[in-house]
């Protein structure tokens, strides 16, 4: 673990002492980096990289293998954070893991906040603004000069995290048919197209709902994972995907202020 030390010495009061410490996460925000990757899947290029910046590799196999992938001038957490976001799956790193997997949202909560109880503010907020029944990506082939078109709808949205309507669902019953279309992601085969689609098609159903809340202190609260929050109506009580977590005592008192997503009401 990395540490930084801050001092303050004021002659109003006695002197601070703030210590900061950070996971092994800082060896992937060191230097910019140049290189290639070829006939790798993403997956495959996750690991390579845990193994640059002496970390084990903890990834799930992302399936799909890419002709040619570069990174180009960027740290190793740029680059694997704009590799997650084409497939949907998120970087992290826990202990000595550099862990690469799908965004775990269609996991089963892990615990439960109530509101009054546990639970003392929530502020979530429901916008059909970014929901699309449909997401077309456009791409093409040049050894084979075809156009590649991957598709991904209303039915694919994986898990429903508990709800009944997913926000494509929604979004089609009040305003019918929409539809996303991305042509600015270069890539030549049907499966990276696809895969493309369907990242993206995941990716904006959970934004459906999003929220922010403040409760007790809680140490297992931690981001990447599923809670169920309930007392909070029927239409926003349920499983919600932590994004964020905050721990902060101050005061002798601790609290836990977290930010969460979820697909479907």
């Amino acid at each position: 673990m990395e540490r930084s030390l801050w001092l303050e010495f004021t002659i109003q009061r006695l002197p601070k002492v703030m210590i900061r410490g950070y996971d092994r996460s800082h060896r992937l925000h060191r230097g910019r980096h140049t290189q290639t990757f070829v006939q790798l899947k993403d997956s495959d290029i996750a690991a390579q990289i845990s193994q640059q910046v002496g970390l084990s590799a903890q990834v799930e196999d992302s399936g799909v293998v890419h002709d040619y992938i570069l990174q180009a001038n960027q740290t190793h957490m740029e680059f694997l954070q704009e590799r997650a976001g084409k497939i949907n799956y998120e970087v992290m790193v826990e202990d000595r893991n550099l862990v690469f997997r799908p965004t775990a949202n269609q996991d089963s909560e892990i615990l439960t906040l109530m509101f009054t109880d546990d639970l003392l503010e929530f502020y979530p907020c429901m916008s059909s603004a970014s929901q699309v029944n449909e997401v077309k990506v456009q791409g093409w082939n040049p050894k084979e000069k075809q156009a590649i078109i991957g598709r991904a709808a209303t039915g694919d949205e994986g898990s429903k995290m508990g709800g009944e309507t997913s926000g494509a669902a929604l979004s089609e019953d009040a305003f019918g048919t929409a539809v996303k279309t991305l042509s600015n992601h270069p890539m030549i085969t049907q499966a990276e197209a696809d895969q493309l689609a369907q990242a993206r098609f995941q990716q904006l159903n959970l934004e459906l709902i999003s929220g922010e809340g403040i409760c007790r202190g809680r140490t297992d609260l931690r981001a990447g994972i599923v809670v169920q929050i309930d007392g909070v109506g029927k239409r926003f009580s349920g499983q919600y995907y932590l994004t964020s977590v905050l721990h902060r005592y101050c005061n002798s008192q601790y609290h836990t202020k977290f930010t969460v997503r979820r697909n479907a009401q």
